[in-house]
């Protein structure tokens, strides 16, 4: 299996207090590839560090430099697609807890990159990926573990 990790996926999967931590830990590691993006690993970064999580977070680059995670550098091309996925989805949506917001580029950039891997499976809990069509031709992504494994 396939599938890009979002901040909150992964955030999830390194929180034991989280609901979904199991769940969402068990997909990461199930998985053959796990794709993230620099601005996901400087999201979970940051969410960790600033919740006082220093452990988790030092664990997470260890992960990050030891090839858990396979890191897709964005080309220029893929902003100028995130850029317009953006324009596109920027109002109206709801992402995480429910809460009023859009599209952000760390997220259209994930919609780019599930394409360039060919799927629509995301560790993920953002619920603007619900809105958003993917790019792979699929019909929706898949949200896991939300939707099942």
């Amino acid at each position: 299996m396939r599938l890009v990790a979002d901040t909150g996926g992964i955030v999830t999967a390194l929180n034991q207090a989280e609901p979904d931590h199991r769940l969402t830990r068990a997909v990461l590691e199930a998985a053959a590839l796990v794709v993230v993006t620099p601005l996901v690993i400087c999201e979970v970064h940051h969410v960790l560090t600033a919740g006082g999580a220093r452990q988790a977070a030092a664990d997470f680059l260890t992960d990050v430099a030891e090839g858990f995670y396979r890191v897709v550098n964005p080309s220029e091309q893929d902003y100028a697609t995130a850029r317009d996925l953006v324009a596109k989805y920027g109002g109206g949506l709801h992402r995480k807890r429910q809460k009023p917001g859009s599209l952000d580029l760390t997220d259209a950039l994930n919609v780019v990159v599930a394409a360039a891997v060919g799927t629509n499976l995301l560790v993920a809990f953002d619920q603007d990926y619900r809105v958003v069509r993917p790019l792979s031709g699929h019909p929706a992504f898949v949200l896991l573990p939300t939707d099942g494994s």
